[in-house]
């Protein structure tokens, strides 16, 4: 058989699964044409996961080849949500007369803390 390794009986443990009778069935045909048992095709799988469990992306397609698609329609809706809220805020700042300052245009936290270290040392000097 392709792709198959012999392993110590000793050293394996037993997994017991449910899946859809005519998903196995339609499975096992396939393995069998191709050479390999449902064993070898977990082992494979679980060998996959361990290689690959930096990449959750690759194992999220393999276990779930439509979750991509799912993922970026949520990613979509989440990032048309985010420019909606940064729309409002821009409307409400303008009504309010708050000034449309960018991140660019602000102070950077280690500046701010070096101009409040500096303003408490000049108080205690």
């Amino acid at each position: 058989m392709p792709g198959t390794t012999v392993a110590s009986q000793a050293r394996q443990t037993q997994m017991n699964t449910r899946i859809d009778p005519a998903l196995k069935e339609a499975g096992d045909a396939v393995l069998a044409r191709l050479g390999y048992s449902p064993s070898a095709a977990v082992r494979g799988l679980w060998r996959f996961v361990v290689d690959h469990q930096d990449d959750a992306a690759a194992v999220r397609e393999v276990l779930e080849p439509n979750a991509s698609a799912v993922l970026s329609d949520e990613v979509a809706r989440k990032a048309a949500a985010i420019a909606d809220l940064r729309s409002q805020y821009a409307q409400t700042a303008g009504e309010l007369g708050i000034s449309n300052k960018t991140e660019a245009d602000l102070p950077s936290w280690d500046n701010l803390r070096e101009d409040w270290y500096g303003e408490r040392l000049e108080r205690e000097a």
